[in-house]
């Protein structure tokens, strides 16, 4: 399925870490669900740069197969924009054939949100497989693509793919949380949805955007309360905020986590990652 069919035309995909705009409009159910969470439950994502129309259609056709979706940028600078903005488990740079690719790929390791990302370099002539390792990618691809050699390597990437989207999981809890202000404040409110990073919540009361709090919520396992201090990084509309964690105790970080990891195990296990690498470019992290 295409990304574009499960959310709403502005795209509201975005680690918990990044602070959301207050005039970027959050869709909204009537349940209070956030419009567009289901996509980052069922599919990695990916951003494909490049300006070569056949590379792009030789991904695409991987991706869909492996149920990866895609955003598509033809330029740089759009590259750079979608990176500021949403959160990617994996980004294709076609640095040969694309002006001003191989800087998108250096400011990929800068990047706030996809630091992590799997980095995956199409190389054509110019750039060298060394370099295009010093630049930042775990993955060197030699055009001409096909989409044997294309489908290896994202198969090998898979579940490294994976294991670091978990860290940016969202699930879907049904929950109570409560947030302590600074001056000692009390603000209860219902879980939306979490990640080993933060959670969002809509609250029955205000807080202070960048704000320093303690929470308290429940995983739905024995033993499961856990709390937090914590900070206020965005806020929506309707008492909708965004939490990030900044202190959890050891065990208490052990129990979210395992959690998180059985929550991604139930959506059915990862493909197996081939023992294979193109050309013999693929670097560990």
């Amino acid at each position: 399925p295409r990304r574009s069919a499960l959310r709403p035309n502005r795209p509201i995909s975005r680690s918990l870490g990044d602070p959301i705009p207050t005039d970027d409009a959050l869709m909204i159910t009537s349940s209070g669900q956030v419009f567009g969470i289901l996509c980052d439950l069922f599919m990695l994502h990916a951003l494909l740069l490049s300006a070569d129309a056949e590379a792009v259609r030789t991904l695409r056709r991987v991706m869909e197969d492996l149920k990866i979706g895609a955003d598509a940028a033809n330029g740089s600078d759009r590259a750079l924009d979608l990176l500021n903005k949403r959160k990617f488990d994996a980004v294709v740079i076609d640095c040969d054939d694309t002006p001003g690719a191989p800087a998108v790929l250096r400011h990929l390791r800068t990047s706030a949100s996809n630091k992590r990302a799997m980095a995956f370099a199409i190389i054509n002539g110019k750039t060298t497989v060394r370099q295009a390792f010093d630049l930042g990618a775990n993955f060197v691809i030699d055009k001409p693509l096909t989409v044997d050699r294309v489908q290896r390597s994202f198969r090998a990437a898979h579940g490294l793919m994976m294991r670091e989207r978990r860290r940016y999981f969202r699930n879907a809890l049904d929950s109570m949380a409560q947030i302590t202000t600074s001056d000692g404040r009390p603000v209860r409110g219902t879980l939306i949805n979490l990640s080993e990073g933060g959670m969002s919540l809509k609250l029955n009361g205000p807080v202070t955007l960048n704000s320093t709090v303690k929470l308290r919520f429940e995983l739905p396992i024995p033993g499961g309360l856990v709390e937090a201090k914590a900070e206020v990084c965005w806020l929506g509309r309707d008492n909708l905020a965004g939490i990030r964690f900044l202190h959890i105790e050891q065990k208490m970080q052990r129990a979210l986590e395992q959690w998180i990891a059985k929550k991604v195990d139930s959506q059915g296990p990862a493909p197996r990652s081939s023992p294979m690498f193109i050309n013999a470019t693929a670097k560990a992290r």
